[in-house]
């Protein structure tokens, strides 16, 4: 594969901004094709020696006029699913409210494929297929979805990123910590290296099949959907408004609102009532949370005690549920001042929290719930 192809072959000069980013993919069939217009959105911002960036320090900034190897994929990346605006950012004043998402999914084979567009700050591509009833838990007390659908989205821009530092592992036999930040600092590396790998990483896009996707992890989502056409679609980010849902012709179609997610039901607040009453003392109060529940367990934790009463109340579990994340919440509101990674977590583990902490926790939350 001639090097010119991969540099310049469907890419105009100048930079990411200037280049047109590629429509979204719909398919499974049709990320290959989507990776490999970034890739050579990619190999344009370091198109000559002058415009790359020997010192990769782990942070891209928007302004830069130089680009490491990690930098260069991150900025088309950012722009594709709109994280890093393609045209200055308006001057008016105020904020514009996000729009309703379209989504679109037609039949292949057996279940449905389509796009709701840049989500989440990815570009997923979904699969789903109807299926008899939600296994993450009822919603809503005294209410039946009349469809349920469920499947898996896959992030079609970290296929990207995955071939990347697999690129790094073909050009070099040495063991970096961090691939593509390493491999960009390394002294030994040239910019006829640069370009080599720009090369490599085209062929293994070229090269991959829809079905490679299997062999890597997709996030589950469900969706419920009631006689007005509304619903919620249930996602590892949370749990948002579904409208306009609709079957014409085998084509699924609908809209999700990301500007808001589902509010706590009733029987989100029948879950923390339950919760509550599970760390009742010290002794049952486990301190040392790993966020992994196990069904014969005698203590628990934060988010053990609400993933118990999920499971009771709802008859399932999905770790974004409204009640959790009004917990979640609450826990930011009260360590503004802490760096947790893992909120309830870290918060639960946290040597200053105390038993009292945990009962006012629960009942805040009880309380905030107006449903």
């Amino acid at each position: 594969m001639l090097l010119v192809a991969v540099v310049l072959g469907g890419v105009s000069t100048g930079s990411a901004q200037q280049s047109k980013v590629p429509p979204p993919p719909a398919t499974k069939a049709a990320i290959a094709e989507w990776d490999v217009a970034l890739a050579r959105q990619a190999a344009e911002l370091l198109k000559s020696p002058a415009q790359w960036n020997r010192a990769d320090n782990d942070h891209c900034p928007a302004d830069a006029r130089t680009y490491s190897i990690r930098c260069a994929l991150v900025t088309v990346l950012e722009e594709a699913v709109g994280v890093r605006p393609v045209v200055p950012p308006s001057t008016k004043s105020g904020t514009t409210p996000a729009p309703l998402l379209e989504c679109e999914f037609r039949s292949t084979g057996n279940h449905r494929e389509g796009s709701c567009g840049p989500l989440f700050e990815e570009m997923p591509v979904f699969t789903l297929s109807r299926v008899p009833a939600v296994t993450s838990g009822t919603w809503q007390s005294g209410q039946s979805p009349t469809s349920v659908w469920a499947g898996v989205m896959w992030d079609a821009e970290n296929v990207v990123m995955t071939e990347a530092r697999q690129t790094v592992g073909q050009m070099t036999t040495k063991k970096y910590s961090a691939r593509l930040i390493d491999y960009n600092n390394d002294s030994l590396t040239t910019f006829a290296d640069l370009q080599k790998f720009f090369s490599v990483l085209h062929d293994r896009l070229i090269a991959r099949k829809p079905s490679d996707l299997a062999d890597e992890a997709g996030d589950s989502v469900e969706i419920e959907i009631y006689r007005n056409g509304t619903g919620v679609i249930r996602t590892y980010a949370g749990w948002y408004p579904v409208s306009s849902f609709a079957i014409r012709d085998s084509v699924v179609r609908f809209k999700i609102d990301t500007a808001n997610e589902v509010p706590p039901s009733a029987l989100d607040r029948k879950i923390l009532e339950r919760a509550a009453t599970i760390i009742t003392s010290d002794a049952v109060w486990n301190r040392a949370d790993n966020r992994k529940c196990a069904p014969t367990a005698t203590t628990w934790s934060i988010y053990c005690a609400v993933e118990r009463a999920e499971l009771e109340v709802t008859g399932g579990f999905h770790h974004r549920r409204p009640a959790m994340e009004l917990v979640r919440t609450i826990v930011d509101e009260r360590t503004k001042d802490r760096q947790y990674q893992h909120r309830l977590m870290e918060y639960n583990n946290d040597q200053s929290t105390r038993l009292d902490d945990v009962r006012t926790l629960f009942a805040e939350a009880i309380k905030r719930i107006k449903a």
